[in-house]
């Protein structure tokens, strides 16, 4: 009559290896984040306007930088989704946590 098919019932994870390229990108982003504490603390000491102005210039790109690393976050099968959650409040609060995340999980 009919072929049966057997499906698993749930899928094959997909292993996935990470280029070069995205590699960089994501030490590039996590030597910004990590940079950026630094300038805050600049920001701190030098106070006034101009200490806001630095602020808000360093801050701008690391928030911006969050999104390679939550594409990560979802591409990482060593974590569970329970990690996964944490790991993404935690970068978008504290954007300095993706050189925790990249000495963590990205690192080679």
């Amino acid at each position: 009559m009919g072929r049966t098919c057997s499906r698993s019932a749930s899928p094959r994870p997909t292993v996935e290896a990470m280029s070069a390229r995205r590699y960089a990108r994501l030490t590039r982003l996590a030597a910004l984040s990590l940079g950026s504490v630094a300038v805050v603390l600049v920001a701190r000491a030098l106070g006034g306007t101009f200490g806001l102005v630095l602020f808000v210039l360093a801050a701008v790109p690391v928030y911006l930088a969050i999104g390679p690393y939550q594409a990560d976050l979802a591409l990482n099968q060593s974590l569970t989704e329970d990690e996964r959650r944490w790991w993404r409040v935690a970068l978008f609060l504290l954007p300095w946590t993706m050189s925790v995340y990249w000495l963590r999980h990205v690192r080679r």
